[in-house]
C-alpha cells in the first residue's frame, strides 16, 4: 500500500510546488517598440529668378542662293580664276564670257539700221516742212489742211521706224552683254556645271552660286519650347532697334532673339553668335514641330571687323542655344528629388516626412524647375526613400549623429 501511495504524494507535492511557482512568478517589462529612423540627405530650398534657354539643332543655309543660266547661246570662250567651286567672288565680277562675234555684228546691223531710220525721218520731216509750206503760201487755214497734204502719216511712219531701230539696238547691246556672265552679289560657287570650250544654249544652267552677307538656320521647337521664347509671329521680322550687348548685330539695330550655336570643327568647339529673324507659319506634319528662323552675319569672316573669327561653313550641323523668357521665383531641384512627376519629399522642423505636390515648370537634362509648392528654406529629400510614408521619421546624417550623442 505504501508503495502505491508514496508516488501519488510525490507527484501532488511537485504539482503543487510548481502551481505555487507559476502564481508567483515576476511580470514581464514590457518596453516600447524604438520607432525606425530612415537616414536621408536634404536641399534647402531657394527661389530664384530664373533666365530660361531653349536647345535645338540644324544645318546652315545660305540666306540667298541663285542658279546662273545662260540667257543666250554661245561657247564658253573665258571663265575666271574664282569661277570653281568654292571659289569667292565680288558683286559685279565677270565669271566667265561666251563668244560675242554674232552680238556684236548684231550691234552693228541695228546701228545701221537705227542711222537709216534716222536719215528717213530727218528726209520726211524736210518734205513735211515744205508742204505745210506750200499749203501756207495758198492762203489756206493750216488747220483745213488734209493729213496727207502736210504729209503727216508719212512723219509718223518715220518716227515709228526710228523708236524700232533704237529698240532693236537696245536688245541687241543687252543680249552682246549676256555674253558676260557676272557676279549678282558677293558670294561663292556651290556648284560649276560648264567650263571653258563648252558651248551652252539659252537656258543652260552655268553655276550655283549663294551670298556670303547672311547664312540661316531654321531651329525645330516643339510647343513647350515656344512657351518660355519671344518669337515673332509667323509673316513678321523681328527686328530689335538699338540693340547692345555682346549679342548685338551693331548700329543698324537688326537683331532679335539672341541664338548661340556651337559645332565642333577639328576637336575643336567653336562658337557663333544669331538672332532669331522669323518664323515659319506652318508645322511640319510629320514630327508636329514649329520652325524659327535663326540668321548669322557674314558667316565667312570676310569683313575685316570680325577679328579673326572662325567661318561657319554652309552645311555646317549647329547646335543651338536660344534665349528664352525669365521666369521669377523658381526652385532648382535634381531630378532624384521628384516623384510621380510633380510630387516631391520635405523634411518638416519635427524630422518628418511630408510629401508635397509641386507645379513643374520645366525640366531638362540637369535639373526639375519648380515655381509653386514649395517656401524658402524647406528641405527638400534628395535621396531615394523606398517606402515613403507620410508622417515618417527621417534624419540627415549629421542630424542621427547628434541624436545618437545625446542619447549616450
Amino acid at each position: 500500500m505504501k508503495k502505491i501511495i508514496m508516488p501519488i504524494l510525490i507527484v501532488a507535492g511537485a504539482g503543487v510546488v510548481t502551481a505555487a511557482l507559476i502564481m508567483n512568478r515576476p511580470s514581464p517589462v514590457v518596453n516600447a517598440p524604438e520607432e525606425r529612423v530612415t537616414l536621408v540627405e536634404v536641399q534647402t530650398a531657394s527661389a530664384r529668378d530664373m533666365l530660361f534657354s531653349v536647345s535645338s539643332q540644324g544645318t546652315v543655309e545660305p540666306r540667298t542662293q541663285t542658279t546662273l543660266v545662260a540667257e543666250v547661246s554661245g561657247r564658253v570662250m573665258s571663265v575666271s580664276e574664282m569661277f570653281v567651286v568654292g571659289g569667292f567672288f565680288r558683286e559685279g565680277d565677270l565669271l566667265l564670257s561666251l563668244d560675242s562675234a554674232d552680238y556684236e555684228v548684231s550691234v552693228q546691223q541695228a546701228r545701221a539700221n537705227l542711222l537709216t531710220a534716222q536719215a528717213q525721218l530727218t528726209q520726211e520731216q524736210a518734205q513735211a516742212d515744205q508742204a505745210a509750206r506750200q499749203w501756207d503760201s495758198s492762203g489756206r487755214a493750216r488747220a483745213d489742211a488734209p493729213p496727207l497734204a502736210l504729209r503727216t502719216p508719212f512723219l509718223a511712219e518715220a518716227n515709228a521706224r526710228v523708236l524700232f531701230a533704237e529698240a532693236d539696238l537696245a536688245r541687241a547691246q543687252r543680249q552682246l552683254e549676256r555674253t558676260k556672265i557676272r557676279a549678282p552679289y558677293d558670294g561663292l560657287i556651290r556648284e560649276k556645271m560648264v567650263d571653258i570650250g563648252q558651248y551652252v544654249g539659252t537656258g543652260t544652267q552655268l553655276a550655283r552660286t549663294f551670298a556670303v552677307d547672311y547664312a540661316e538656320i531654321r531651329l525645330p521647337l516643339t510647343d513647350r519650347d515656344i512657351a518660355f521664347l519671344n518669337l515673332p509671329q509667323p509673316g513678321a521680322t523681328q527686328n530689335i532697334a538699338n540693340a547692345s550687348g555682346s549679342n548685338a548685330w551693331g548700329a543698324d539695330g537688326a537683331g532679335g532673339t539672341p541664338v548661340t550655336l556651337t559645332t565642333t570643327v577639328g576637336g575643336k568647339v567653336l562658337q557663333w553668335d544669331a538672332r532669331i529673324v522669323r518664323t515659319d507659319g506652318v508645322i511640319d506634319s510629320t514630327t508636329r514641330v514649329y520652325y524659327a528662323v535663326a540668321q548669322v552675319r557674314d558667316p565667312y569672316s570676310l569683313r575685316a571687323t570680325n577679328d579673326g573669327k572662325p567661318a561657319l561653313s554652309i552645311g555646317s550641323f549647329v547646335n543651338a542655344s536660344l534665349q528664352g523668357i525669365t521666369a521669377h521665383g523658381v526652385f532648382t531641384l535634381p531630378h532624384s528629388a521628384v516623384r510621380s512627376s510633380d510630387q516631391v519629399m520635405v523634411m518638416d522642423n519635427e524630422q518628418r516626412l511630408r510629401i508635397r505636390t509641386v507645379n513643374v515648370l520645366r525640366t531638362d537634362t540637369d535639373n526639375v524647375y519648380v515655381d509653386g509648392g514649395l517656401n524658402d528654406g524647406d528641405r527638400v529629400i534628395v535621396s531615394p526613400v523606398p517606402v515613403p510614408i507620410e508622417g515618417m521619421r527621417v534624419s540627415t546624417a549629421e542630424g542621427f549623429e547628434m541624436s545618437t550623442e545625446s542619447a549616450l
